[in-house]
């Protein structure tokens, strides 16, 4: 198992192939220490400094090459809120449970709940569960 105690931008990318890609979801892109698997099966022990934050993109190098990280798709709620009112209403709530949110040009996203779908539903508020990446914003803009 190939250790990763760094990563490289795709902007800094040498003359390097990208052999591999490993799909994270978005509490993944999180933990700066953790084993993964690649989609064709390598095993990596991630050994990044603390607080290290992984983006689509991100470049891990090993021996052979690069793995690139890509977004796995994740189980959403899209919200597509019909005015600008409902849209407050929504992050609102969203924020309010301390649950990340997405802002995309489709509606706003956040991570799965039943409960929070049904209270969606119970307003008229048009939703949609689906398998989607997921990168929700932070206090510096989107992540």
């Amino acid at each position: 198992m190939q250790r990763i105690d760094h990563i490289i931008k795709a902007e800094a990318k040498q003359d390097r192939p990208v052999i591999d890609t490993v799909a994270l979801t978005w509490e993944e892109r999180q933990k700066s220490r953790q084993r993964l698997r690649t989609t064709q099966g390598q095993e990596l022990a991630l050994a990044l400094p603390t607080g290290t934050r992984l983006q689509a993109g991100d470049l891990l190098s090993t021996v052979d090459g690069y793995i690139e990280v890509a977004l796995a798709p994740e189980d959403v709620i899209l919200i597509t809120p019909q005015n600008l009112q409902e849209a407050a209403f929504v992050a609102y709530q969203i924020g309010n449970r301390h649950l990340p949110l997405e802002i995309t040009g489709e509606g706003l996203k956040t991570l799965y709940e039943r409960v929070l779908a049904a209270y969606f539903d119970q307003q008229a508020i048009a939703t949609e569960r689906r398998q989607l990446p997921f990168t929700p914003v932070t206090a510096a803009g989107h992540a």
